[in-house]
């Protein structure tokens, strides 16, 4: 940026911010904070669902990420787009999320803004055309790219991305935390509703009588998202069915205090790592996977989450001592 000899200033920030979700909202905290150790007096604008909040609540400016015009506008003023964190390139929820941001970034080059993807997860990408819009976006619109995991690197060698600066790094999310917080004899599940999932549900119910009955941890079940309330709630009938006591927590700033996570959403997984916790993951997305691998934490995919497999992830999740978590 210091080196761009031009009247623009500013950053512009894009990606699935101001819906409730407590992993993009922490990378976003990450990302700001940075932005304001380089420049104290940088103009953000964030794109951002409920701008009028985000503003308020973030000191910057904010724009619908659907007024294309007023986008467009901010865009034109700045001197760099940062897209992410998160994973932002991926056609399973739906390919219309993907033709948007990859649109954000066809205007941000338009807009004469040079072009970073930060912190990034890449995929999956099954559609041959997504695949290729993908990589014909990237070559011609991005100057830098840093995933955060070998798996997404891979990918965009896969699809034949060159032309981007393309480098590892971590998710945004890893970032320190306020400092460790005092544990509560709990162990935090992280749930998501994904195809699979209410198959699972015994499966899970038996996992968290398990944490219950070997290591006197109380299932705490954390919602990261507004979606996460109804598997916490059918989760939480059928604890009180096996008699097992548990709790359903809406502030997912609680994960701090978990003595033991198991989880199925990403950050789940991330808060703990940063946090220190024991943590194994239940993979619903190859996200999860790749990053339990990243950081030799046990996982599980949801497809395979009978009772046994995930008794056995909670047991290796519990061995796990500081040393090992700071490594990771």
């Amino acid at each position: 940026m210091t080196q761009r000899k031009t009247e623009r200033r500013g950053v512009v920030i894009s990606g699935a911010y101001g819906m409730g979700n407590a992993g993009d909202e922490a990378v976003l905290d990450t990302i700001l904070a940075e932005l304001r150790r380089i420049d104290a007096a940088l103009p953000v604008t964030v794109l951002a669902r409920r701008p009028g909040a985000e503003a308020k609540r973030r000191g910057v400016e904010a724009v619908h990420p659907f007024r294309l015009l007023r986008v467009w506008l901010a865009l034109r003023r700045s001197s760099l787009l940062l897209s992410g964190g998160g994973t932002l390139l991926q056609d399973v929820t739906s390919r219309r999320s993907l033709w948007y941001y990859l649109l954000i970034l066809r205007l941000a080059r338009r807009a004469g803004c040079a072009v970073q993807l930060y912190g990034c997860g890449i995929g999956p990408l099954r559609d041959e055309r997504s695949r290729a819009l993908t990589a014909r976006t990237l070559n011609a619109a991005a100057d830098v790219i840093t995933v955060r995991d070998r798996q997404s690197e891979a990918l965009l060698r896969e699809l034949g991305v060159t032309e981007p600066r393309i480098l590892l790094a971590a998710d945004p999310a890893l970032a320190p935390s306020a400092g460790p917080a005092e544990r509560e004899k709990a162990a935090g599940i992280v749930l998501r509703d994904w195809a699979g999932f209410r198959e699972r549900l015994p499966a899970l119910a038996e996992a968290a009588r398990y944490i219950w009955e070997r290591y006197r941890l109380t299932p705490v079940l954390l919602c990261l998202a507004p979606e996460d309330h109804g598997p916490a709630r059918t989760l939480g009938r059928a604890l009180e069915d096996l008699g097992v006591p548990c709790a359903v927590s809406l502030d997912p700033r609680r994960i701090r205090r978990m003595s033991l996570v198991l989880s199925m959403r990403l950050h789940g997984l991330v808060f703990a790592l940063r946090d220190g916790i024991p943590a194994a993951g239940v993979s619903y997305d190859p996200k999860v996977e790749a990053f339990c691998r990243e950081a030799s934490l046990p996982c599980v995919s949801l497809a395979d989450a009978d009772a046994d497999a995930l008794r056995a992830a909670v047991d290796e999740a519990a061995r796990l001592d500081g040393e090992d978590l700071s490594a990771a």
